[in-house]
């Protein structure tokens, strides 16, 4: 899991865009491009945002225009905030109206465009956990169960005073 904040450099790397492309993509978003910004100071972003985006950036690599695209990000985002299934989902996105579901959730079939999940949740999560695990250093330590009481803290004070 990423330690750190989470910024447009984050949302651009998981996008598999340069910054200037999302910075284009995003401003015709009003549920991003709204966000508060300060001088100097970095927009932060959720898991979830990272997963929106990298959506809406498939979407637009697909060929579809951000006036259309930009018409699915509310539903897009209803849709991937709940937990997630253990087989690879597709995402259904309808234009008529604009709505957004998994693919297991779907009722009826109509007209409208398919988006592999898979390929973007893997992506997400080895961004924020680190190509191959490297970011999860505390993985490599493999310390096993210890009690982190009170009483084995005083315990370890008080041998480290007699034998100091």
């Amino acid at each position: 899991m990423l330690a750190r904040r989470i910024t447009s450099a984050d949302l651009a790397a998981v996008g598999q865009v340069d910054r200037h492309r999302l910075r284009n993509l995003l401003k015709d978003m009003p549920e991003f491009a709204a966000r508060p910004a300060s001088e100097r100071v970095a927009i932060e972003y959720t898991r979830h945002d990272l997963t929106v985006v990298a959506v809406l950036c498939e979407l637009e690599r697909m060929g579809l225009r951000k006036d259309a695209i930009a018409r699915w990000v509310s539903p897009i985002q209803q849709a991937l905030v709940g937990p997630r299934t253990m087989s690879a989902p597709q995402l259904l996105l309808t234009s008529d109206p604009p709505e957004a579901a998994l693919g297991e959730c779907h009722g009826r079939l109509s007209a409208g465009v398919i988006v592999d999940l898979h390929k973007i949740l893997r992506l997400v999560d080895g961004h924020c956990a680190g190509v191959d695990g490297l970011r999860d250093d505390q993985r490599k330590l493999e310390f096993g169960p210890q009690s982190v009481g009170r009483a084995s803290v005083a315990t370890n004070q008080a041998r480290a005073r007699r034998h100091g």
